[in-house]
């Protein structure tokens, strides 16, 4: 493939990425607030408290982003493309059941937000809330990917119909939520540590964009950003060890050697930002004054949203070539 129609990929898919950062970020903010509640109650300190409130907060407003973002997208599709409204409407359960604990998780993290108000920080107990927020978020991220993975196959099949008579007909792939095969909770595990990645990465931005209007001292700022750093960190190294196994999976394409080369580039490139943010986590997490890396915080961010850009295109071909 020439490297100027390569370059078309990325571009193309910049945006869908962007959008499934913020996605990521709300499905992981509970998650790595449920990690350090437990670590703050174990060690009996109040920053990594603290932080975990500010995680949940932020994760309200992710959600509310990709909530519309998701829901203006769908429309459309549904509005465009004929054979999507048919399959939708031949097994309506599996979106139904998606849409609902979308819904639910959105619906849960606004009571949360409102009903802390009317009570004082230190009588509150946001672990019980932050676990189950956790565990709503995994189960999206399962009926997600189940319904991705029956989608993609319903895309294929109609992407294969051979017109005849200038009426093309595509075998109906019904959408099998009992299905569950290894490599699916592979994806949910390494979906849910991405997930982590991100809330954590923007959690650092958000940090800084409300460090004037947040009643932290100095020390106790500089504190969260390094437990914001190592955390995100941690979750980077363990979300990137599932890096080989996307490379075996994506790089096995029936077409010609050039996609496949393609294939390997993106991902190669998805990796190297990965592990060129960690670096600068790291710097941050061993920094005595990390409000003042703001060019390491943004830039962590902005390769992050080129890992996740490249693994789209990766995945975009790998859908066309299969």
């Amino acid at each position: 493939m020439p490297i100027a129609d390569l370059l078309r990929i990325p571009a193309a898919m910049a945006a869908p990425a962007f959008f499934l950062f913020f996605g990521l970020a709300a499905l992981g903010a509970p998650i790595l607030a449920t990690i350090c509640l437990t670590v703050g109650q174990v060690r009996g300190t109040q920053h990594p408290e603290a932080y975990a409130r500010r995680l949940l907060r932020m994760a309200l407003t992710c959600s509310v982003i990709t909530s519309l973002v998701l829901a203006s997208s769908t429309g459309f599709a549904l509005y465009r493309l004929p054979w999507l409204r048919d399959w939708v409407l031949a097994a309506p359960m599996a979106p139904a059941l998606t849409t609902l604990a979308i819904a639910s998780y959105c619906v849960s993290l606004l009571v949360l937000r409102f009903s802390r108000s009317s009570y004082r920080p230190h009588r509150e107990n946001s672990l019980p809330p932050a676990a189950a927020l956790s565990l709503l978020a995994v189960a999206i991220l399962w009926l997600a990917l189940s319904l991705l993975r029956d989608l993609a196959a319903q895309a294929q099949a109609v992407l294969a119909a051979s017109p005849e008579d200038g009426i093309a007909i595509a075998r109906l792939i019904l959408p099998d939520m009992t299905s569950t095969p290894p490599l699916l909770w592979a994806a949910v595990l390494a979906s849910t540590l991405a997930a982590t990645m991100c809330a954590g990465a923007w959690s650092l931005e958000y940090l800084l964009l409300r460090r004037d209007r947040e009643p932290f001292g100095r020390d106790a700022f500089s504190h969260a950003m390094r437990l914001a750093a190592r955390s995100t960190l941690r979750s980077a190294l363990l979300a990137v060890s599932f890096l080989p196994a996307l490379w075996g999976r994506l790089t096995a394409m029936p077409g010609p050697p050039e996609e496949a080369q393609a294939v390997r580039l993106l991902l190669i490139t998805c990796g190297v930002s990965v592990l060129l943010s960690c670096a600068m986590w790291g710097l941050l997490a061993r920094s005595k004054r990390p409000f003042s890396s703001t060019l390491k915080v943004h830039g962590a961010l902005a390769l992050i949203w080129m890992a996740l850009t490249c693994a789209l295109s990766a995945a975009l071909l790998h859908f066309y070539a299969g």
